[in-house]
């Protein structure tokens, strides 16, 4: 086994950091998910389940906003002869290019918005109303696979029987039944749950990011700044005289995942100890007030920043700020005449909710 600096080569096998470290913290949120539904009497196995369906919906979403709002790196270019530009009209013109097309999430490229709210589609197609009729729709696609599976284990079933001395039942095919509620589970216990794990699963994931080199902020004296390659930097940072290697940047990811790191024990400590005096949903609505709160101070450190088209806007910061505007806007126009007395949002209550 051979380490290199983005992956580990086995073989002809390379496995990359990058990939380890997500599904490390995908892992880590979604454990933390599970014990929190679980301590609130509710099946941990949706926790799984909405993951799985959320992932897909997850990396769709991420690529398409970096196709929609490309770094201006890609973009810097445009409209000059001779020079590379990858803005959005080159990724759909080109969304097959196996390299850099719209469809290569291989090569980079993958936004946290983008895959939030891909992820949180996918996860309200699991507990809602959908739930039933995708599974149905992908059950009846997928009939003569059920059916091959269930007259083998008819079969072999039926093989036992035999050397047992037992009659054998006749085949019959059985489509199989979903237990899953056909109005689909409440909403807000659930992403209350998933508002205190995600800020895990981002504390984690951003270590990925510094395993790419990428993330960071612009030049500092601060003891805690961070060597940047020449190959990782953009413009107008490249330069080794102006910018020598040993020149130091602010470490946006580390501030990130410790922002983060805090974040979950706060979150965490609501959930437990002050959920009876808050509506369900209110603490995914911290979540993502505290996050959009920060992220959009941290964009002003931001070298590698995304703009919304040629506008110049930051549109991170721009989704930020409405988002963080929303967030606050619903809390207090939910609590406008007050917190629920505690005996309305008691977690025995949740639970059977």
């Amino acid at each position: 086994m051979e380490f290199e600096n983005a992956y580990i080569v086995i073989g002809n096998l390379q496995i990359r950091y990058y990939g380890i470290i997500i599904v490390v913290a995908l892992l880590a949120g979604a454990y933390v998910a599970s014990l929190l539904a679980s301590r609130t009497g509710r099946d941990s196995d949706h926790i799984w389940g909405g993951l799985t369906w959320a992932i897909i919906p997850g990396i769709i979403g991420a690529r398409l906003w970096f196709v929609l709002f490309p770094p201006v790196s890609l973009i810097a270019g445009c409209g000059i002869e001779g020079e590379v530009c990858h803005d959005t009209a080159w990724f759909l013109a080109n969304f097959f290019d196996a390299q850099n097309g719209a469809i290569a999430i291989w090569s980079g490229g993958l936004s946290i918005f983008g895959g939030m709210l891909g992820a949180a589609f996918g996860a309200w197609l699991y507990l809602g109303a959908w739930h039933n009729r995708i599974v149905g729709l992908l059950t009846t696609i997928l009939t003569p696979l059920i059916w091959l599976y269930q007259l083998l284990e008819w079969l072999v079933n039926a093989a036992i029987q035999r050397v047992q001395g037992k009659d054998v039942n006749a085949f019959r095919y059985q489509r199989p039944k979903s237990d899953f509620p056909d109005a689909g589970l409440p909403f807000g216990p659930w992403i209350d749950i998933a508002g205190v794990a995600i800020p895990l699963g981002q504390a984690i994931g951003r270590f990925a990011n510094y395993v790419n080199q990428e993330l960071y902020g612009s030049p500092t004296n601060l003891p805690w700044g961070i060597q940047i390659p020449r190959d990782a930097r953009v413009a107008p940072y490249e330069s080794l005289i102006d910018f020598p290697l040993d020149s130091l940047f602010h470490p946006i990811w580390a501030y990130e995942a410790l922002w983060s790191l805090v974040a979950f024990f706060v979150l965490w400590r609501i959930f437990h100890h002050y959920r009876d005096r808050l509506f369900s949903g209110d603490i995914f609505l911290l979540y993502i007030a505290q996050y959009s709160f920060v992220r959009f101070l941290l964009e002003f450190l931001r070298v590698e920043i995304a703009q919304i088209g040629a506008t110049g806007i930051n549109s991170s910061q721009t989704f930020t700020l409405i988002a963080f505007i929303a967030a606050v806007g619903l809390l207090l126009y939910r609590h406008r005449n007050g917190s629920p007395a505690p005996s309305e949002n008691t977690p025995a209550q949740e639970a059977a909710s």
